[in-house]
């Protein structure tokens, strides 16, 4: 298994950086002087300003500062345009380093690691606390803005904007102002809604104002945490979707690999049938593009292949080809292809597409698999994680751990506290889970109080650690409960593997009475009996 994305070795060790540690506030006066000195050469500038972001992406990238991360590859995107082909002048990239100003000024002024991507809200001045929860899960960071005098470089960089829609007699007036926010924003971002109204006219003003999303009291957590998910799809600065081209001519991956490369998408290029089909299934591509006519294996015999496999069934297929003729590309389509592009099209309109076409896979699949109350993944996908995660690690060699969790004395805080209490330790413990683990880790709710985790790459040993750690933390946390106090709660964890155990069943069975074992031990503890 691979190491997360953004895992890469120690960055260079720039003077004004000891250690490699980057005051980020200076970092980005540093990139303002140099566009405002006009006594140096715009070249020199340009070329100083390319050094200095350079270093500062690695930094970014081992920090894990994602947003920061963002910001800094599309500096690093328009000092190299502005190289090419000089503008009239540096303000758009005077915009951008404006906008790693402020994302500095939020790194000195809260002591939580930098949001993923940024979440604008407006309407109201506080969060409903289920939204402040799925916010944090997926990776925003949740900023207000005054909907009367809103900062437009916060809009031009926002992932989604969030109106906490109340009961004013002038909705139309904020309805208009939405609308000029809409028209200001990023062309990836999302606007969502959140109203108590749920009527025909309350829609309308919705549509007309652009909004995307609507959603009503009380809030669904299984949709909102969907359309969040969805939101981070159509981030422009992160790579989120990953596309598969199957093509026997090695020239269009080439071209398509630069297209795509421009609007940050991640491009797997295969011309090989049975070589596709592996990369399918170890890549988890969100749209596949495939042509019609290959030599070893005519697209619509591989489109079969793919949709019979439970993994694939789902993804969207896209037949790429210069046929013409109606009946051929109808056929196509009955065989498992969701749409027929010619391959002359325009390459922004295929990168439309492809956005669109994983934002709907993407939602489509969170729906069938999220756990209503926490977001999670539900007992059937997390499961299925576990089935798809045992065939990787086999092939690859690798090991794999699986982890149940169950709060401690659960059934006492709800008799005691009652269940919305309840619902706060469930969300709280999922929110750790789920903030403090790989990208490519499992989270998920197995029933009631219990949760499963899917470990790629890590040894029962590591794993155990790994939880024990999250268990002093969840520990550490304190839940408001419904009458004014404050409650603690605990969990207990048991750790199963591969390669000690080689079916789904035998490992989580395997866990499940490691979790036992936990809890007759006297809970509160994180037990394995594998060894590794």
């Amino acid at each position: 298994m691979t190491e997360d994305s953004l895992t890469v070795p120690d960055p260079l060790v720039y003077p004004e950086w000891a250690g490699g540690k980057v005051d980020w506030s200076l970092a980005a006066a540093s990139l303002r002087a140099s566009i405002n000195d006009t006594t140096a050469r715009r070249s020199t500038r340009l070329a100083d300003m390319q050094n200095q972001v350079q270093g500062l992406i690695q930094v970014a990238r081992r920090e894990k500062l994602r947003v920061l991360l963002g910001v800094l590859n599309r500096i690093e995107q328009e000092i190299e345009r502005e190289l090419e082909q000089a503008s009239a002048d540096l303000s758009r990239l005077s915009r951008l380093v404006r906008y790693l100003e402020r994302l500095a000024r939020h790194l000195e002024i809260t002591p939580e690691p930098t949001p993923e991507v940024i979440a604008l809200y407006t309407g109201s001045t506080e969060l409903p606390e289920v939204l402040a929860d799925s916010l944090r899960r997926n990776g925003f960071g949740a900023h207000p803005i005054d909907l009367e005098n809103p900062d437009p470089g916060l809009l031009e960089h926002t992932g989604i904007l969030i109106y906490l829609a109340g009961d004013e007699p002038d909705q139309d007036h904020k309805f208009e102002k939405l609308t000029d926010l809409k028209n200001r924003m990023s062309a990836c971002a999302q606007t969502l809604m959140i109203s108590r109204r749920d009527d025909f006219a309350m829609r309308a003003s919705a549509v007309r104002a652009g909004i995307d999303h609507v959603i009503t009291h009380p809030i669904d957590s299984a949709r909102l945490n969907t359309l969040l998910s969805g939101a981070r799809v159509t981030e422009c600065d992160d790579e989120q979707i990953t596309v598969l081209l199957v093509d026997d001519m090695a020239t269009a991956g080439a071209y398509w690999r630069k297209q795509f490369a421009r609007a940050s998408v991640r491009l797997l290029f295969e011309t090989r049938p049975e070589a596709a089909f592996e990369t399918a299934l170890n890549e988890f591509p969100d749209v596949i593009l495939l042509d019609l006519y290959m030599p070893e294996m005519d697209g619509m015999d591989l489109a079969r292949i793919f949709r019979e496999h439970p993994q694939l069934s789902d993804v969207p297929i896209l037949f790429m080809s210069t046929e013409e003729r109606d009946q051929y590309r109808l056929e196509a389509k009955l065989k498992g292809g969701d749409d027929f592009l010619n391959k002359s099209i325009p390459a922004e309109d295929l990168i439309r597409m492809v956005r669109y076409r994983a934002q709907r896979y993407r939602q489509a699949r969170a729906e069938r698999i999220t756990d209503s109350l926490t977001g999670l993944m539900n007992h059937r996908a997390i499961t299925q994680m576990v089935d798809n995660e045992l065939d990787r690690s086999i092939r690859q060699e690798q090991p794999l751990s699986v982890v149940m969790i169950d709060i401690d004395h659960f059934k006492q805080v709800n008799d005691t506290y009652g269940h919305p209490t309840g619902d706060r330790v469930i969300r709280g413990l999922s929110t750790l889970l789920n903030t403090r683990l790989r990208k490519y880790d499992g989270v998920g709710r197995y029933g009631g109080e219990e949760f499963m985790v899917v470990l790629p790459a890590t040894t029962p040993a590591n794993a155990v650690k790994l939880i024990d750690r999250l268990r002093t933390q969840f520990a550490a946390e304190r839940f408001e409960t419904d009458n004014g106090g404050e409650i603690s709660c605990r969990f207990s964890a048991g750790v199963a593997g591969y390669p000690a155990h080689v079916t789904p069943q035998e490992i989580i069975n395997a866990a499940d009475e490691a979790l036992y074992a936990a809890k007759q031990a006297g809970r509160n503890q994180v037990t394995t009996r594998d060894s590794g």
